[in-house]
């Protein structure tokens, strides 16, 4: 799928995720959550230091989810 293709190094911005369908915010939401985890994981056993990513994550989420839950 597109998922991969997808940045996380630039924060999604409502614009961006408003042009997606429906069954792609559901996979950017799947992926974004993926990566949360294994971020939240990375931090946690000293592997990296982006803790404001996780931040940025969490917004991108809500964001989503707003989104979608707009649309049901």
């Amino acid at each position: 799928s597109d998922c991969y293709k997808w940045n996380l190094n630039k924060k999604m911005q409502i614009a961006e995720l408003r042009q997606l369908t429906i069954k792609k915010l559901w996979e950017k939401l799947k992926f974004v959550r993926r990566e949360l985890a294994v971020l939240r994981f990375r931090v946690k056993t000293g592997q990296s230091v982006e803790t404001s990513k996780i931040k940025e994550m969490k917004l991108t989420i809500a964001r989503i989810l707003t989104l979608l839950n707009r649309n049901d």
